[in-house]
């Protein structure tokens, strides 16, 4: 009896051994699985374990992946995983400073930040980007941000400066501001124009990771024919203008 209570014991001990050596060298590209499953972010030549590791950071259109340069890196921290909740700081050359990031399995908050990238990662979001296919430098800053069932908590504020296409001889095509304003519920968008022939503007609403956005584009008088075959290409004709329209 106490030989098979103690062959029972060495079995658990074995088992949880096996567990813990699992989850403390789990492959970093674990978590590119989980990020692809979950959105349009995926890891390439992922490096390391889950808990601590780097990769090649895409953005996914479903058909093909668009890189970002320079390599993100990752260290998950222990403290609060027994209370349901995962923290980590990750790294990138496109991030002002190390982002904290907390997710649990009801939210995902990110600390107050900035980061610098191509404008050309926009083709991955999709129509019109693709489009168009962008050019130019996105400067993006947020203040804390909560992202939960009951909605986007906080403000971000993307700055797209000396925006080109690969479509239009005019470059650059302007500068342009979207602000996305966020209290817990259904948030708010408000696109500006800052400069530039090619005027863009509209608002609408993010609720539940679904976008319904509305605006317009239209050029300055003395740019309205060579701007025309693009103004064309962003939505439905109205005269020399085009109305914007998304809805995810």
């Amino acid at each position: 009896m106490m030989r098979a209570s103690g062959g029972v014991g060495l079995a658990l001990a074995a088992a949880v051994a096996v567990v813990l050596t699992v989850a403390v060298r789990a492959p970093a590209a674990w978590v590119g699985d989980w990020l692809q499953s979950h959105g349009r972010l995926c890891l390439v030549d992922a490096r390391g374990t889950v808990w601590s590791g780097s990769a090649l950071l895409g953005m996914s259109d479903g058909r093909q992946i668009m890189l970002i340069p320079g390599r993100v890196s990752w260290r998950i921290g222990w403290g609060q995983i027994a209370s349901g909740r995962i923290t980590a700081d990750v790294s990138h050359p496109a991030l002002a400073a190390p982002l904290a990031v907390s997710l649990s399995h009801k939210s995902f908050a990110l600390k107050s930040g900035q980061a610098e990238l191509p404008a050309a990662v926009l083709a991955a979001v999709g129509v019109p980007f693709n489009t168009v296919r962008p050019g130019g430098a996105l400067s993006v800053s947020w203040t804390d941000v909560e992202i939960s069932e009951r909605g986007l908590a906080g403000d971000v504020r993307i700055d797209w400066r000396d925006a080109q296409s690969a479509l239009s001889p005019v470059a650059p095509l302007g500068s342009y501001r979207l602000e996305i304003a966020g209290q817990g519920g259904a948030a708010r968008l408000r696109l500006d124009t800052l400069r530039g022939p090619l005027r863009l503007q509209g608002a609408g609403t993010l609720k539940g990771g679904r976008i319904s956005f509305k605006g317009l584009a239209s050029a300055e008088p003395d740019m309205r024919q060579a701007l025309s075959g693009l103004i064309g290409l962003l939505g439905r004709r109205s005269g020399d203008d085009a109305i914007l329209f998304l809805e995810t």
